[in-house]
């Protein structure tokens, strides 16, 4: 039996290739505990023939996702709840041959944390996709590199997109699989097939993305405000569609700063993924600071700035259709100026990821 935990759409649309899959052999038992309670509802609505959880705990924070640091050790109090609430279900599930039961969390949030430490109070062995991601800063991005770390430490079997996170494993306990790729590389694939449920209307023929959210920037209140107020400037000249992030906004409010956003870009509702591949398929270039975003622009040739000091994804980087911005101002500048600088790569197929990752599983007896 595979049980498969997520709480963010983020993770849900890297781990949906491999739920789909998944769901065809009638061996798989999912569990959300969510921080984004909103989103993933809008999602399911949009999508209604998406894997359905089996099991949906939490709520995030009073029916709403989170947005707030407060929140957070609410939510965590309001999951060990939960959880404990629902062992005996949880339990029934389970196949009497431990060794066939597998419980796999994927990438580097909190949730990737409490899924693994409840897998091996369980007895259960731990999967972790998205493993052996590493900036080798404790704190930076945070809380992200401590979360990998913590559970490089308790997962068996780690499911590496890539010969650099295979290598930063090369100690780990159990086995380490070099899957090539992210597995959101399927979930692209998956999403160029779908209808968006979503479009944004009158858009121009050119335009940027912006997708900002981490804790490390929000954070540091003086780059946070400078970015904003650089964006906006250049969203004068050339239109760049903001999408909304609920922590981004609730940032923004509090330092005074959400004027910056609605009078000078294109405002954009936070996007359900496959509405946002489309948006972003249409694009000429992103600012992120997100790693996945970093990868869908490697994979769809789309020239992308990551603003952040340091990033732990190596995709587009050696190709040069991507570039690190370390928060300096000036290089936000300089690439708003030219985005089409950077070198523009052709997406290569390449070994299904997800593929790899159930043909494990189907070896391993999991499934």
């Amino acid at each position: 039996m595979v049980f498969v935990v997520y709480s963010t759409t983020g993770e849900l649309i890297k781990l949906l290739p491999l739920l789909v899959e998944l769901k065809k052999t009638n061996e798989c038992y999912t569990i959300v505990l969510s921080q984004q309670e909103e989103q993933l509802k809008r999602f399911f609505t949009a999508y209604p023939d998406a894997p359905k959880p089996d099991l949906w705990l939490v709520h995030g924070h009073k029916d709403q996702d989170l947005s707030k640091q407060y929140q957070v050790p609410i939510w965590f109090i309001k999951a060990i709840r939960d959880v404990i609430a629902n062992r005996k279900e949880i339990k029934r599930r389970r196949n009497p041959d431990n060794s066939k039961n597998i419980l796999i969390v994927h990438g580097d949030t909190m949730t990737t944390v409490f899924g693994a430490i409840w897998a091996r109070l369980l007895g259960l062995k731990v999967g972790h996709v998205e493993a052996g991601m590493r900036s080798f800063k404790l704190l930076s991005p945070f809380p992200e590199e401590i979360d990998r770390r913590i559970v490089g430490r308790l997962a068996r079997v780690h499911f590496a997109p890539g010969k650099v996170p295979f290598e930063n494993l090369r100690r780990a306990k159990g086995d380490v699989i070099n899957i090539g790729y992210n597995t959101i590389y399927d979930s692209i694939l998956l999403a160029r097939d779908m209808k968006p449920a979503t479009v944004i209307p009158n858009l121009p023929s050119k335009y940027g993305i912006v997708s900002i959210h981490r804790n490390e920037l929000l954070a540091n209140k003086k780059v946070f405000t400078q970015t904003l107020e650089t964006l906006a400037e250049y969203a004068r000249k050339s239109p760049l569609v903001f999408l909304q992030h609920p922590v981004t906004i609730a940032r923004a409010k509090d330092l005074g700063l959400e004027h910056l956003l609605s009078e000078n870009m294109i405002y954009a509702p936070k996007l359900d993924y496959f509405s946002f591949i489309s948006l972003l398929d249409g694009a000429d270039y992103a600012v992120t600071d997100s790693g996945g975003l970093q990868e869908e622009c490697t994979y769809l040739a789309k020239p992308c700035l990551v603003h952040r000091t340091v990033t732990e994804w190596k995709e587009g980087l050696e190709l040069g259709i991507v570039r690190l911005s370390y928060f300096e101002d000036v290089t936000l500048r300089e690439f708003l100026d030219d985005p089409m600088k950077l070198k523009s790569q052709k997406m290569v197929p390449i070994t299904s990821p997800t593929g790899m990752i159930v043909a494990y599983l189907r070896q391993h007896n999991f499934i």
